[in-house]
């Protein structure tokens, strides 16, 4: 076992260059990033502590660090600035798929995606939405594939430039899954007015005639195969063999733990406050078959922000308070990655 694997996530040189970075950049301006975007100065400091190398390996011109450290970043990230977290955590989408392909041409991206040269982001999405509502179609043409349609949601615009892209091929029943460059002609943004994590750049995408090459095409799958595992697995996992997840999706936990933070703050030895926050550590902890381990802490970062928002009174409604704007996010969880099992898995919780 290696040094960094008995190092304590937390204690990772490289999360504490995050942290300190998290801390005297980002966590400044989070309620202003809220109403307003994820400022390049951002992307910038993120690059400078090497966070977009994190999740590439080594051999590719990354740091390959340990999944634990960059969930445990990503975490403090999203309950310091959801909307930062949001835009930019999804970078290792597209390595993901890069690397599970291994076709030459989108291997070759990896070493810019490491030094943040380029951002990855994701937009697929809407595939889950097929046939009841209308998705990107791929229709094969020399060369690639033609890709047309809405992609529903991508975060970080302007600031993403490799999106890790899925359409549906109607004719041959298959999900068709590529990298895409965004700069490239055939796309037109139409931003999106957010009740929650507004400042993310999060944007619809409307492709005409986007044109998919071959060598960045990562996978073509049944879609009743994909379907079948979708919502337990993470999409980039499929490949591998199945285990049981060991870190929860980044997100409610930081969440959480940071309004309980607050509100523990305020009232100190609240004995409500201190078994929430037991409870979230517990649930932090103690893997759950997905989709049910995500719906737990989900729910678990409604109450919490909740309970902040209650700790702090009618101040924590004021728009400059951070407690309301991570309530917000709290609620924007709900609908993050609502696959049909990952929204029956709610309707249970919600119900419970």
């Amino acid at each position: 076992m290696s040094v960094e694997q008995l190092t304590a996530p937390t204690e990772h040189p490289a999360y504490k260059d995050f942290a300190e970075v998290v801390a005297t950049v980002i966590a400044p301006r989070a309620v202003e990033v809220d109403g307003s975007a994820i400022p390049h100065s951002h992307l910038e400091a993120l690059r400078e502590v090497g966070y977009f190398s994190w999740p590439v390996p080594v051999e590719h011109g990354g740091t390959g660090l340990p999944a634990a450290v960059k969930n445990a970043a990503d975490d403090l990230l999203f309950g310091t600035d959801p909307s930062t977290a949001l835009g930019l955590s999804q970078h290792a989408g597209p390595i993901g798929q890069i690397l599970t392909s291994k076709t030459p041409a989108a291997l070759a991206l990896l070493p810019a995606l490491a030094r943040g040269e380029r951002i990855g982001g994701a937009g697929f999405a809407q595939i889950r939405h097929w046939p009841s509502k209308s998705s990107t179609t791929a229709t094969k043409v020399a060369g690639g594939y033609r890709i047309d349609g809405i992609v529903r949601w991508l975060s970080g615009w302007g600031l993403v430039d490799t999106a890790w892209l899925g359409a549906v091929d109607e004719a041959n029943h298959t999900y068709v899954f590529g990298v895409g460059d965004l700069t490239q002609p055939g796309i037109t943004p139409e931003p999106l007015r957010l009740a929650a994590v507004q400042g993310s750049r999060t944007v619809s995408l409307r492709l005409h005639g986007y044109f998919l090459p071959d060598e960045f095409i990562t996978e073509v799958v049944d879609i009743d195969a994909w379907d079948a595992t979708d919502g337990t697995v993470h999409p980039n996992e499929r490949h591998k063999k199945p285990e049981a997840a060991k870190y929860p999706a980044a997100g409610p936990v930081g969440l959480a733990r940071a309004a309980l933070r607050d509100a523990l703050v305020a009232h100190p030895d609240e004995p409500s406050l201190l078994a929430l926050a037991s409870a979230v550590e517990k649930a932090a902890v103690t893997p759950l078959p997905e989709p049910y381990w995500r719906a737990q802490l989900d729910q678990l970062a409604v109450r919490a922000t909740t309970a902040a928002l209650v700790a702090g009174g009618g101040q924590s409604l004021v728009i400059d308070s951070i407690a309301q704007v991570r309530a917000r996010a709290a609620l924007f969880l709900q609908v993050r990655g609502l696959s049909p099992k990952v929204r029956t898995a709610r309707f249970e919780r919600l119900a419970s």
